[in-house]
């Protein structure tokens, strides 16, 4: 059952993160997919694509629309090349987009939007709603988190790889191209994105509030990673621990039992 498994997904970011708004599932059809009748409706209204993602994260009323976007279906052209549902513009290319309004010359913009990650594939059309009622295997899970939150995203990212966890940024397309496109492409088990001027602006994300993008088939490994640095002391909220004459510390290994015997997912 698909929709029951997006639903534990769902639960398990809340458990460890306990983010202030829902989770989102995003679902890719390919050209030439078959796509589902429970693959969403068509928006009545249309958006830029950030602006989706915080009408479907912040909706937690009983009543919870599914979509699916097509082209046609979002204001902004950027995140529809960078989403893969048509080829970059000339403008875009040129940086006349962005060019001489964050950067000096249209050159610089260019450069910096050609670094943009992006759908590394032709899309036909994107399923997007609440993970926990979505019908569809999402390919990609975006949330909101704040700076104290990334520690324990960091933390399940690294526990597997150690190194150092890297973070861009183009200035421009921080949901579009850095928390939906990137999981895509990255070999980091999550990405952390810096919210652009247009995600805070039209999208609104607050100013406390960063963007989180996982692929699908990485969900479980961080999660496991979230769940082992957990058995080390390092949970979310992070705990207050006040200077110890003697040194004590909570930061030690839990051994012998696994996350879920020590924190049971299903406590009911």
């Amino acid at each position: 059952d698909v929709k029951k498994e997006n639903l534990v997904r769902a639960r398990k970011i809340e458990r460890h993160l306990r983010p202030s708004s829902l989770p989102v599932g995003v679902k890719f059809w390919k050209k030439g997919d078959k796509i589902p009748p429970e693959a969403g409706k068509t928006p009545v209204v249309k958006f830029t694509w950030c602006e989706y993602v915080s009408f479907i994260r912040n909706n937690g009323a009983d009543d919870r629309e599914i979509l699916l976007i097509r082209l046609e279906d979002i204001t902004c052209t950027a995140a529809t090349a960078l989403l893969g549902l048509e080829p970059m513009s000339e403008s875009l290319k040129k940086g006349e987009l962005l060019g001489e309004i964050h950067f000096e010359t249209k050159e610089l913009a260019a450069n910096a939007f050609a670094t943009v990650p992006r759908v590394p594939f032709s899309t036909e059309a994107i399923t997007i709603g609440a993970l926990e009622d979505l019908p569809v295997e999402p390919d990609v899970i975006v949330m909101a988190i704040t700076p104290g939150q990334t520690n324990k995203v960091c933390d399940g990212a690294m526990w597997y790889t150690g190194g150092s966890f890297k973070v861009q940024y183009a200035n421009g397309c921080g949901i579009c191209g850095n928390a939906t496109a990137e999981p895509l492409t990255s070999d980091q088990l999550v990405t952390i994105a810096f919210c652009c001027h247009g995600a805070r602006r039209w999208g609104g994300f607050q100013d406390d509030e960063l963007a989180c993008g996982v692929r699908i088939d990485k969900f479980d490994a961080w999660i496991q990673g979230m769940e082992n640095t957990w058995l080390t002391g390092h949970s979310y909220p992070i705990a207050h621990q006040l200077a110890s004459p003697n040194k004590e510390t909570h930061h030690k290994r839990i051994p012998g039992k696994s996350y879920n015997d020590r924190y049971p997912y299903d406590v009911i």
